[in-house]
């Protein structure tokens, strides 16, 4: 009897296990392909996301590559891994977008995402192991009620049959639904959007601006627990919205710009859709929101500056330069062996619009965050030697493009603090510069404090820039009080007021009486007046009003990468 019992048992096990089984392998090949279409799907959106950044395949290929190895795509096969290649064949596939076709190669999808397959295998699994133990118990049980009950040997039968009784198990917790989205592999992340709008026309002065928008964006994202909209003082307004799906970032930014396109025809009939102009930051919860701040400026600067792009979106990610100070790269190697690029930032003439003279500034092309500016890499480059050899290849590449330039286009420099009191580098300067004849184009930036702390020290600096004919620029300058100091420079070329006084100038009155008195106290040195970081239009009308001779920033145009159709460096 015992042996017609196990047989009962081992016989459906065998089959259950081989329904199992077969529902692992169908079940994987169904995964494989959700994953593969998932490949594909992030495949085009990275064509999408270089096509809406502008990048030349070409030009911006190591650009391009740090953005496509950030999602496990490659340009280039001799670029992935070697562990596996031996016994795994790398996939390739053409991913288009508009105008945009990326060539990439990839491992297989299993592959790529190994830890969703053995997550959700295990998942399988154990649901069958479970399932078999829930089934075997059950099977006993019935097996047990099926044999004959024989009455003489009912003590026995007594003792089993508890037996069995004390052995029911409970049936096994049911899963919970698996979100599709899990199974894609989409994160069901959030982000927050915080943005800033420009109106050309302002709303009637009986309109209360703040209350009225405020009641539009409550009406318009009702869905939205979290929201807010805040009157600031330029007139614009900052609306946030919270816990938005990172899948439907756009979605809502359009909808944004829609919803407030909407509510100002109520008061302004004749705006048009390029009237408004939006800036949008989306950030996720714990960003500085300072520098969510900024690179909100930045995007409604960008937009402002486009004739047919209302909308511009700037992610906030992680700052480069935390990420930086966790890295143990050395950033001297991106210089040493020529990954960078020379930008130029234009001073405009307030009064023609003519572009005085460019600024240099230099980026390091890093293979992961992208574009690096001086403020993020600099502090990282603490060694002599290596900052002496960032100002000889600075100095040494504009001199080669304005070498090529026919007109008398100036360009400042900054010097890192260190080089103007390094011996080495004034000796190599003098040699490399003394029978250069656009010397005269060139100019050197040396900011207030450094200068009002060390200009007896710098007095052989100062004279060999005279010598050679090279300028000298007194940069942040926050105050009228030591004007009269700089008079002992013969080359003195112009002065640069500090940031902090043009940011929010239109609305601060002790900031333009400062600026006020640096542009009279100049006027009489014969000191021309520069302004720096300009980024509204209400701080550039503010700015000539009270006597600004040129300036420069986002508000007027981006870094130029070319100088005149010239490349910086090859």
């Amino acid at each position: 009897m015992k042996k017609d019992f196990a047989s009962q048992i081992k016989r459906p096990v065998v089959i259950y296990v081989t329904i199992v089984l077969l529902l692992v392998v169908v079940f994987n090949i169904f995964l494989n392909d959700v994953l593969h279409d998932k490949v594909h799907h992030t495949g085009t959106e990275l064509a999408k996301e270089v096509y809406e950044l502008n990048l030349d395949p070409i030009t911006s290929q190591d650009i391009i590559a740090s953005i496509v190895k950030s999602q496990g795509f490659v340009l280039d096969v001799a670029d992935l891994p070697q562990n596996f290649a031996n016994f795994i064949d790398v996939e390739q596939e053409v991913f288009s977008y508009k105008t945009v076709s990326l060539r990439l190669f990839h491992w297989p999808a299993w592959l790529l995402e190994s830890h969703l397959f053995i997550l959700l295998n295990l998942i399988l699994l154990a649901t069958g192991y479970w399932a078999g133990r829930w089934w075997r118990s059950m099977a006993k049980s019935t097996a047990i009620k099926e044999q004959p009950v024989i009455k003489p040997q009912a003590p026995a039968d007594a003792q089993i049959e508890p037996q069995f009784k004390s052995q029911k198990l409970a049936s096994p917790r049911p899963l919970p639904r698996q979100d599709l989205n899990i199974l894609y592999g989409v994160p069901t992340s959030y982000n927050h959007l915080f943005a800033l709008f420009f109106w050309k026309t302002p709303f009637p002065s009986n309109l209360d601006v703040d209350n009225y928008f405020k009641l539009v964006i409550a009406k318009g994202f009702g869905e939205l627990v979290n929201r807010s909209v805040k009157l600031l003082p330029s007139g614009g307004i900052a609306v946030t919205l919270n816990n938005i799906p990172a899948t439907e970032l756009d979605k809502y930014t359009k909808r944004l710009h829609q919803v407030i396109y909407q509510a100002c025809l109520n008061y302004r009939s004749d705006l048009s859709r390029a009237d408004v102009k939006i800036g949008v930051c989306n950030y996720r919860t714990g960003a500085d929101q300072a520098v969510v701040y900024q690179l909100t400026k930045s995007a409604l600067a960008m937009a402002k500056q486009s004739a047919w792009q209302h909308i511009h979106r700037l992610p906030f990610g992680h700052t480069q330069s935390s990420m930086l100070a966790d890295s143990k790269e050395h950033l001297f190697e991106y210089i040493k062996n020529k990954h960078f690029m020379l930008f130029f930032q234009p001073l405009f003439d307030l009064q023609t619009g003519e572009i005085l003279q460019h600024e240099a500034l230099i980026r390091i092309r890093h293979k992961n965050l992208g574009l690096l500016a001086a403020r993020h890499f600099i502090p990282h480059m603490s060694s002599k030697n290596d900052v002496l050899f960032l100002d000889k290849i600075v100095i040494t590449q504009v001199k080669r493009i304005l070498s090529n330039e026919a007109g008398a286009i100036t360009v400042s420099i900054n010097l890192h603090a260190m080089n103007w009191f390094n011996d080495k580098f004034w000796v190599w300067f003098k040699e490399h510069m003394s029978d250069y004849e656009g010397i005269s184009k060139l100019q050197f930036e040396l900011s207030e404090d450094d200068y009002l702390r060390q200009h007896k020290k710098l007095t052989s600096q100062f004279k060999c820039l005279e010598k050679l004919s090279a300028g000298v620029v007194i940069d942040n300058v926050r105050s009228a009080e030591h004007l009269a100091t700089y008079a002992q420079l013969n080359n003195i070329r112009s002065i640069k007021l500090a940031y902090e006084l043009i940011h929010n100038i239109d609305t601060n009155a002790q900031q333009q009486k400062i600026v006020k008195q640096i542009i009279n106290k100049g006027s009489e040195l014969s000191f021309p007046v520069y302004a720096v970081g300009v980024e509204t239009q209400n701080e550039l009308a503010t700015l000539k009003n009270l006597g600004v001779v040129a300036a420069q920033g986002f508000y007027f145009a981006e870094p130029l990468q070319k100088l005149a159709d010239i490349t910086p460096h090859s």
